[in-house]
């Protein structure tokens, strides 16, 4: 469903006016409505896919009024952008692409590219975090499985069951998680990326 927000200030004034657009339905309609408001106008497409995203943006009547379109990084690349004749500028923030409407400048596409190398930079960070979460994750288990192994020979040692059921249930429920955990990261680990921080995290533990 497409929808209209307006942020305001402490007085209750419009700063801005932000259409979400989800199906690609009634937009002149939309479009004309957007004129009416007299602040910064900002459309997200994010809801979109790409094909529609770009139909959207090629049919804005950019001579009639600015626009600010927020899309993620996969609706966008080089010939999408370079095909793109009413877009002035480009910014990258808060995990999404900003395009400023406007007759396209010579020098968008290289600032696109230059953007999109943080983007893909950012992401094998976030990647090389979740590798690294799950390497803590997999030390963890082991340590705490090794506790309730301990646990139970001494508790079979001494013959007591008071808590047997209990622990047994701990240790089974653990061994679970643990399979979990281990999948995700032997997945992780047959990735190119995945064997590099494997081995500077051994490194750091000094294996």
């Amino acid at each position: 469903m497409n929808k209209f927000y307006m942020e305001l200030d402490n007085r209750d004034n419009g700063l801005s006016v932000l259409l979400t657009i989800a199906k690609n339905e009634g937009i002149q309609n939309l479009y004309k409505r957007l004129g009416n408001y007299d602040m910064s106008k900002f459309i997200d497409l994010t809801a979109l896919d790409t094909g529609n995203v770009w139909s959207i943006i090629d049919e804005f009547p950019s001579e009639e009024m600015d626009a600010v379109f927020i899309i993620s990084d996969i609706q966008i690349n080089e010939k999408l952008l370079d095909n793109a004749r009413n877009i002035a500028d480009i910014d990258f923030k808060n995990n999404r692409y900003y395009l400023q409407s406007g007759v396209q400048e010579s020098g968008i596409l290289e600032k696109y590219k230059m953007l999109n190398i943080n983007v893909k930079q950012k992401s094998k960070s976030y990647e090389l975090e979740i590798v690294e979460s799950l390497l803590r994750e997999h030390d963890k288990n082991n340590e705490v499985i090794s506790t309730l192994e301990r646990e139970k020979q001494q508790l079979q040692m001494t013959g007591s069951r008071a808590d047997d059921d209990d622990l047994e249930k701990r240790y089974l429920d653990l061994m679970e998680k643990y399979k979990q955990s281990l999948s995700r990261l032997e997945q992780l680990r047959s990735s190119k990326l995945g064997k590099m921080q494997v081995a500077y995290w051994n490194r750091k533990r000094g294996y």
